[in-house]
């Protein structure tokens, strides 16, 4: 097999073994790779009831035949279980050089089921898998576990947030990337996983080398003509967005009780740079390189951060935002959760001080705090669900629905909640890349959206970096995929791959108990006519129509 290495490794910690299978082609033809083989093994490990901290909740991690390529933005990986956040299937797409590495070592995916009775870390070098103790880890951030283990590998990990189970918890590799919002640290915590080491050697068979370095070169040419990639994010990262959302009103603040922020400038990608004299960080065959350290090498905010640990919380001091988000990168812990988290939690307690926001975001990382289990569950057990901001039980980020009403469909409809990366309907309607959509109305958004929901699990399945977005399109893809492969994909089919993966995930939630009920944004944004219900319930049944789902059963719902 081109592009794929034909290789699944399953792990048992609960007995303790390695099992060693075929990557089978249909699953490949069919799911490509990244999100979908890792949705398509969900069906094979996983019962969509199971308690996601259970052993039986499987993490999968599942690289794409473009993984490790020398295509630019394609050294990402996913990793998808069954989220304690949302309860929803949840695939997250994550950039570094562990994807790259993992698929170097000849793995298309690698499935860790069971728990294993004491903590053990994953030691992958090619052919040879092994199980190794980790006491001697546990307890430790992530920061320290990766100096412990680097020698041997590119290391993901998981901090103290992981191990007291957290529902915020990710994972995090090579230092500086992390797995997402899905709570997937607090999976390999239950499972007494406290890291992964990877190194490889293999090459990447390519099936038309000449073909495929023309398009290599093609797609380098498209993220270099686009200006929001070789401009905005290779100077600046995605802190460049700051001023731009603040100036369109579409910098939510306060936990959305404003749309914009009044010392928005101090937040800005320009006053990062000029305090922290950024440094690019870019991710494996990455020309952009969004990512940003100091000049040491130590994390600096994205723009995510800088929104949800910023503005949300009426944060103005960068240097406040910077030392939270390093927490949370430290703890292993989402900081876009954990922002939405303080954020409610100070709306409920207008006393809170800054001072105090410190104390609390550790209280998170240690399990201590009461909204652990996450904003949703906190505030409905405690009678305030007024404040939430969740949909599905995660947070929205900061891409204000009530002014880019794109953003307002692909959330309610996301197979895993709150979430702009399931379709980033801010590119469009706020950056003009693919091409540029008025962002305040719904007109033609549903199926947009769906086009837009179908080719980004195409991205996530690659695996490629969401970003090429703004420059490269379904042709290319399948042009990149098909020289790889040696396979026949149109454009067509390969978003017929990407609505494939799309409804599988759907099937796997409403298994799990997640329904039309849940395809809705919180009461806060309908309120003062910020957006008017009966316009997104309509634009809400055209999805639904589009799809080819049963309209009716949305239709009862809102009637």
């Amino acid at each position: 097999m081109y592009g794929w290495t034909g290789r699944t490794v399953i792990i048992d910690l609960g007995n303790n073994s390695v099992t060693e299978t075929r990557t089978k082609k249909v699953y490949a033809e069919q799911f490509i790779g990244g999100r979908g083989l890792g949705c398509r093994l969900m069906q094979d490990f996983a019962n969509p009831e199971i308690d996601p901290l259970s052993p039986e909740n499987p993490l999968i991690l599942t690289t794409g035949p473009l993984t490790g390529t020398s295509v630019p933005m394609s050294g990402h990986f996913s990793i998808t279980c069954k989220s304690p956040l949302t309860s929803t299937i949840f695939s997250t797409n994550v950039g570094g050089y562990f994807g790259a590495e993992l698929k170097f070592a000849g793995i298309d995916a690698l499935v860790i089921t069971g728990k294993a009775e004491k903590p053990v870390y994953i030691s992958i070098y090619d052919d040879e898998v092994e199980i190794l103790p980790a006491e001697h880890l546990w307890g430790k951030n992530t920061a320290e576990t990766t100096t412990l283990l680097e020698d041997k590998g590119k290391v993901a990990c998981i901090g103290r947030a992981g191990e007291t189970l957290v529902s915020m918890a990710n994972i995090v590799n090579d230092r500086l990337y992390t797995s997402g919002r899905g709570g997937h640290g607090a999976v390999a915590g239950s499972k007494n996983l406290k890291a992964i080491v990877v190194k490889g050697t293999n090459k990447i068979e390519v099936a038309k080398p000449d073909e495929f370095e023309e398009i290599v070169e093609k797609a380098n040419k498209l993220l270099i003509a686009s200006p929001p990639a070789s401009k905005g994010l290779k100077k600046y990262g995605s802190s460049v967005i700051a001023d731009l959302l603040n100036y369109m009103g579409t910098l939510p603040a306060m936990n959305f009780r404003e749309k914009k922020f009044h010392n928005a400038d101090k937040l800005s990608g320009e006053e990062l740079n000029n305090t922290f004299h950024l440094k690019e960080a870019p991710c494996y065959s990455c020309p952009i390189g969004c990512k940003r350290t100091d000049p040491d090498g130590k994390p600096v905010p994205d723009y995510d951060s800088i929104w949800a640990l910023g503005s949300n919380i009426g944060n103005d001091d960068i240097h406040l935002v910077r030392e939270l988000d390093s927490l949370c990168l430290d703890y292993g812990l989402d900081p876009i959760s954990v922002g939405a988290a303080i954020a409610a939690y100070m709306e409920i307690k207008p006393w809170i001080t800054m001072e105090k926001v410190k104390e609390i975001t550790m209280e998170i990382g240690e399990g201590t705090h009461y909204v652990c289990k996450g904003t949703h569950d906190y505030l409905h057990s405690t009678g305030k669900e007024e404040c939430d901001t969740s949909v599905k039980g995660l947070g929205i980020p900061g891409y204000d629905p009530r002014e880019i009403k794109g953003m307002a469909i692909a959330y309610a409809t996301s197979n895993t909640g709150g979430s702009h990366l399931s379709a980033f309907m801010a590119g469009p309607e706020i950056m003009g890349k693919p091409m540029l959509l008025e962002r305040d109305k719904f007109d033609g958004k549903a199926a947009l959206v769906l086009y837009f929901q179908d080719l980004t699990a195409v991205i996530d399945s690659l695996v490629m970096c969401p970003f090429t977005m703004l420059a490269v399109g379904e042709v290319d893809f399948a042009s990149m995929l098909n020289n790889l492969t040696g396979e026949n994909y149109s454009a067509e089919e390969l978003l017929r791959v990407g609505e494939r993966i799309f409804n599988m995930e759907r099937m796997f939630n409403l298994k799990a108990g997640i329904t039309s009920e849940d395809d809705t944004l919180p009461e806060r944004f309908f309120e003062n006519g910020d957006i008017d219900k009966s316009e997104f319930e309509k634009t809400i049944l055209d999805y639904y129509h589009f799809r080819g789902w049963n309209v009716e059963v949305y239709r009862k719902r809102i009637h």
